[in-house]
């Protein structure tokens, strides 16, 4: 039995209650979320062993990839089965443990922001989403979120504040969303967002009200190449660090899911092969500057310097 309801955990875990009644003994039953963390939705099930992720993307017709979750008490049996069903959807999995977020939407999410927080220092959107485009990205970060929808945006990063607590990070992007939100920009889904988009959802242009948006312009000078190191580094250094947290199994798989889930780096071969691509000292470097500039989100991980100090590679 597969969940697929909002991203709302006192939803979800309700619901969990009336399912599991009436759950075969060898059932599995599995959630559908996409950033909720799976051992926390199964603390209300009687036998959490056989709960387990099951993170189709969207839109799933299209999609290939499939991120399969295990929580701290899934069974070897509940992944064999969830296994198994992918495959018979014909789609590829990856296999990570649990963690807000888990792999891929813990990329995308800040890639995101970055972009959103771009937006609030006064870069122009179209700047924005074209230097995406420049990195190989197959969408921009602002139409990345009209098909995932604000609502959903401002849902996560409400269950995400209230999960960290003082640990959360205001980034500039919440005060975007709650605009756009009252403005009734909510997305593809309502025929219009960051983007306008005519009575069939065919997008056309840039909304022509970003440039009235309620924000400090200070950054309107920015290079494009400024802009396309940040977008880049942003999704691939967080990569690394789901492979440092071991959430990420291995950096074959990290690749995969890059280039399957939200197409990052295609043309480099994903993320961490981007990384090699770049060569570890060089990215130190990069990354040194970014982090003076715009804070710890870009500073390197520990892996990326000990490639850097023994000129090594994630793919040797």
């Amino acid at each position: 039995v597969i969940e697929a309801v909002f991203e709302d955990l006192e939803l979800k875990q309700s619901l969990y209650k009336k399912i599991e009644p009436y759950l075969k003994k060898n059932a599995i039953l599995a959630s559908n979320t996409s950033t909720l963390p799976i051992t926390k939705l199964s603390e209300v099930l009687q036998d959490s062993t056989r709960f387990i992720g099951i993170h189709f993307f969207s839109p799933v017709e299209k999609m290939n990839l499939v991120e399969i979750i295990k929580s701290k008490q899934s069974n070897e049996k509940s992944l064999a089965v969830a296994l198994d069903y992918v495959s018979l959807l014909k789609k590829t999995p990856i296999v990570v443990n649990d963690s807000r977020g888990f792999y891929a939407n813990r990329c995308i999410i800040p890639y995101i922001n970055e972009g959103l927080r771009m937006l609030s220092e006064g870069i122009e959107p179209a700047l924005i989403e074209n230097s995406a485009k420049h990195i190989g990205m197959p969408v921009g970060p602002l139409q990345l979120l009209d098909e995932l929808s604000v609502s959903l945006a401002l849902n996560d990063a409400k269950e995400t504040k209230a999960a960290l607590g003082k640990d959360y990070e205001e980034t500039g992007a919440e005060s975007i969303l709650l605009e756009m939100s009252q403005q009734k920009r909510l997305g593809r889904k309502e025929l219009a967002g960051f983007y306008d988009y005519d009575d069939k959802g065919r997008r056309q242009k840039l909304w022509q009200g970003l440039k009235n948006l309620n924000i400090e312009r200070k950054n309107t000078d920015i290079s494009s190449e400024s802009v396309k190191n940040r977008l880049a580094y942003v999704q691939a250094l967080e990569a690394v660090r789901a492979y440092e947290e071991n959430i990420l199994l291995s950096v074959e798989e990290g690749d995969v899911g890059g280039i399957l889930g939200w197409g990052c780096l295609i043309w480099a071969g994903g993320p961490f092969s981007w990384l090699d691509h770049i060569g570890h000292e060089n990215v130190v470097a990069e990354c040194q500057k970014l982090f003076d500039q715009y804070g710890t989100r870009f500073a390197p991980p520990k892996v990326i310097k000990e490639l850097a100090s023994n000129g090594r590679k994630f793919y040797n």
